[in-house]
């Protein structure tokens, strides 16, 4: 059996409609990337803006204070000698800006000869960079980020050279300290995104100057020099590197090329709050509107369709079931097609009506006749059995009214087929059970005598057609006649057994005795050759033995 898959209405008429506003959706899923897209790149070129304002306050601090170092050291023979003018005179210039957190007029040896602020003992700025680098020759430096000894915070010293006026050799360094706390104290009145920082970056590693949320990006330190060449001065760029600082955007604004960066990291975010509005808008109410339209569809047509379609199904069901009188009322407030088709049904209904009650009519005529036909021929066998009787009474010799007897017996068996018809509720067939207990009762009738002959009939609920029970019946009349006739001479009682049984497609009737057995010669008899003739009417074979414990078995087996 094949398999179809079941495909309501409903389900096709949605995926149609679902299939027709596809292409709305699409384009509003388009629309959402661009829109998701330029919100990507709004973002990104509002982080470039800030790192670019930043760098130039970051900047412009430093170049300030590179500027008041070269200044200063144009005068520092006057500070070598006056060491506490040195002192008075730096804090008044420290004084002016308050980016800068301490002004140093170093030796040679890298110790500070004085400062703006009180240096400790230990101080010593030989190992710094930026004094190496001026003591080789440089007439200025920057140093890294680092933590001032003497200002006690994070600062990047601007180094200028001091010269001999005598031979103009390395004579000290003026270091001017900027104060990175002070720095990051402006840098906070800029627009930044939540959970964004900014941080200094050099050779040494990174250095937060903000954070704008709780934690921070995490740094990968190996990654240094990629970040630091990144862009140019007064061009940020974004770090190419996606594993400097997972998660986050990050933008570089180099200070001082290849040795100092600013860094700005934003968290990486799919879309900002009112930005996602509007790309989740754009999309969402489509998908919405969507939804309400296959929604709408369904109910629709479970309200105008599926409703009366199932209606008319039951009235249909009703119809096929002979309720033709019942007629579709509700289909009243129906829509037009559906009433249209409602009187249709109706009108169908009442021509089957008149129809089938005109076959009924022609039926039972029939039927009637059929009857009739079945009660004149049994009649008209029953008066050829009542002239063989005539016959055989006006002869002596009995062994000329053997075969009116025999044929007697033979046109009552095809008289009782008749009978049995014509008595049944179907014409078409015979219920076996009831017609072998007839038959076989018929028979002993006819074949009683002074012996006592126990007669016994097992037969399914089976029901054959007349063409299968005339030649059934004829069989056996002549398998029982046998056996009345020959099975027990010499015996005063007997036992003959009929039986007939239905094995899936085949079917097979007996005629058992517990008798003397057949005679010798038994098998070329006149009945023999009607049981042969019988059988092969049937389709069947005609089988013939003796049962176990003895007597006669004759049976005929043939298909169903």
């Amino acid at each position: 059996m094949e398999f179809r898959p079941k495909r309501g209405l409903r389900l096709q008429l949605i995926a149609v409609l679902a299939i027709a506003l596809s292409p709305l959706l699409l384009l509003s899923a388009v629309q959402s990337w661009f829109e998701y897209r330029d919100e990507r790149r709004q973002e990104t070129r509002l982080l470039f803006s800030t790192s670019l304002v930043a760098s130039q306050d970051l900047e412009a601090a430093l170049q300030r204070a590179s500027g008041m170092a070269a200044a200063v050291s144009s005068r520092a023979f006057a500070f070598l000698t006056d060491a506490e003018g040195c002192q008075r005179a730096f804090a008044r210039i420290a004084e002016t800006d308050e980016m800068i957190a301490n002004i140093s007029l170093i030796d040679t040896d890298g110790r500070p000869v004085c400062s703006s602020m009180p240096a400790p003992p230990e101080a010593n700025a030989s190992e710094r960079r930026f004094f190496q680098r001026l003591r080789s020759g440089a007439q200025a430096s920057f140093s890294r980020v680092y933590f001032g000894p003497i200002s006690r915070r994070p600062v990047i010293v601007a180094g200028r050279r001091v010269t001999s006026a005598s031979d103009g050799g390395f004579a000290g360094a003026i270091a001017v300290s900027v104060d990175l706390s002070a720095a990051s104290g402006l840098l906070r009145q800029d627009f930044l995104p939540a959970g964004a920082a900014i941080a200094l970056i050099d050779e040494g590693g990174v250095t937060p100057l903000y954070d704008a949320g709780a934690g921070g990006p995490s740094f990968d330190l190996s990654l240094l020099d990629i970040a630091l060449e990144a862009g140019s001065p007064g061009e940020p760029e974004r770090v190419p590197s996606q594993d400097f600082a997972p998660g986050y955007t990050v933008i570089t604004a180099p200070l001082i090329e290849d040795e100092l960066g600013l860094l700005i990291a934003a968290p990486t975010r799919e879309i900002n709050a009112w930005g996602g509005l509007d790309v989740l808008g754009t999309l969402l109410i489509p998908t919405i509107m969507w939804l309400l339209a296959l929604a709408c569809v369904w109910i629709a047509i479970d309200l105008f369709v599926l409703r009366w379609l199932t209606y008319l199904g039951r009235m249909a069901r009703l119809y096929g079931g002979g309720r033709f009188d019942l007629p579709a009322r509700r289909a009243r407030s129906a829509p037009y097609e559906v009433r249209e088709l409602a009187d249709t049904m109706e009108r169908m209904a009442q021509s089957l009506e008149r129809q089938t009650s005109e076959l009924e009519d022609v039926v039972e005529q029939r039927g009637a006749l059929l009857r009739e036909i079945h009660h004149r021929v049994k009649n008209n066998l029953q008066i050829i059995v009542s002239l063989l009787n005539l016959q055989a009474g006006r002869l002596d010799d009995e062994r000329a009214r053997a075969p009116l007897f025999e044929a007697r017996r033979r046109i009552n068996a095809l008289a009782m087929v008749h009978r049995s018809l014509y008595e049944a509720e179907d014409l078409r067939y015979v219920q076996m059970r009831g017609f072998l207990d007839q038959l076989v009762a018929n028979l002993t009738d006819v074949s009683r005598d002074d012996r006592l002959i126990e007669v016994t009939v097992h037969s399914d609920e089976i029901a054959f057609t007349p063409d299968q029970t005339a030649p059934l019946a004829l069989f056996v009349t002549e398998a029982v006649t046998n056996a009345f006739k020959h099975a027990f001479e010499g015996r005063t009682h007997g036992r003959i057994e009929v039986r007939l049984s239905c094995i899936e497609d085949e079917c097979v009737v007996e005629v058992i005795d517990d008798g003397t057995g057949a005679a010798e010669g038994a098998a070329r008899g006149t009945g023999s050759s009607l049981m042969q003739a019988f059988a092969t009417q049937l389709g069947g074979v005609v089988e013939e033995g003796a049962p176990e414990g003895g007597g006669h078995r004759a049976a005929l087996r043939f298909p169903n």
